[in-house]
């Protein structure tokens, strides 16, 4: 659906405003965020102007997503809590008769505050909640911090995920904390090994060894996705055109070895609703 935005500055408040053809008709969704305090999103206010609907939401001081990423690069971590929060906000809006399709997942309309991110919910919205996220992913990518070997791991493993038509947001995160669970364990016994052997272990000897982990349990993109990650710009210029997307990761995983991922939080979404 169309809709045209707006920001609104006044003395004491900011409002992002959006605004779409006919007439405005209150129903149950305003009003049950207006009277109700929900988690994770930011309240809402409908009216109509014209023959146009308006919905308007206060971010004062929040700062979006887009913006908030253009200043610093997100880490595995960071990627982690965000599906966190997106299967708590889920939750919150089903439990008040809420629509979570409804909740726009464009990062020019979802905001940073105080290490949490803040929802908007669009009354009016249509889009497939799967098909949204994924587009996030694509900017998850492009935001990623290629210093940072987890994060490199966490953002491509959830693009390519997503870009499968029938996704499980609770799959793919059982799937990662599968992945950490074997990598600790690898550490673990590495650690063990050169203890038993009188040697001081080193981290670093491990780091082969996780990345064929990594590269065993990926399955190759196909052409299309290739050539749609080989497009993008990236800073470090990490992603080069080649016959293997895995080709220039692994290039990247044998300059910069971490081998431990960090804490991962369970999640849960219903597949039916992600």
């Amino acid at each position: 659906m169309e809709f045209q935005t707006e920001i609104k500055k006044e003395l004491n408040q900011i409002r992002l405003k959006i605004s779409l053809p006919g007439l405005y008709t209150e129903d149950y969704q305003v009003r049950m965020i207006r009277e109700n305090t929900i988690n994770g999103l930011i309240p809402i206010s409908g009216h109509g102007e014209g023959k146009n609907t308006v919905y308007e939401y206060d971010i004062t001081g929040l700062t979006s997503l887009r913006r908030y990423y253009k200043q610093k690069k997100i880490t595995g971590e960071e990627m982690k809590g965000f599906l966190t929060q997106i299967q708590e906000v889920i939750e919150e809006t089903q439990g008040y008769l809420l629509n979570p399709n409804r909740l726009l997942l464009n990062p020019e309309y979802i905001f940073y505050e105080d290490g949490g991110c803040r929802f908007c919910y669009f009354p009016q919205g249509e889009e497939d909640i799967r098909l949204s996220f994924h587009r996030l992913m694509d900017d998850f990518v492009q935001w990623t911090d290629y210093q940072d070997i987890p994060s490199v791991k966490t953002a491509f493993f959830l693009h390519k995920e997503t870009m499968k038509e029938n996704y499980s947001l609770k799959k793919i995160i059982k799937e990662l904390e599968k992945m950490k669970a074997e990598e600790e364990q690898i550490e673990i016994t590495g650690k063990e090994k050169k203890e038993s052997e009188g040697r001081r272990y080193e981290p670093e000897e491990e780091s082969g060894r996780q990345e064929e982990l990594w590269q065993q349990r990926t399955v190759e993109y196909d052409r299309e996705e290739h050539d749609w990650i080989a497009r993008q710009e990236m800073g470090s210029k990490i992603l080069k055109e080649t016959d293997n997307l895995w080709n220039p990761v692994k290039r990247l995983l044998h300059r910069h070895k971490r081998p431990k991922w960090g804490d991962w939080d369970g999640v849960y979404i219903d597949e039916e609703e992600l």
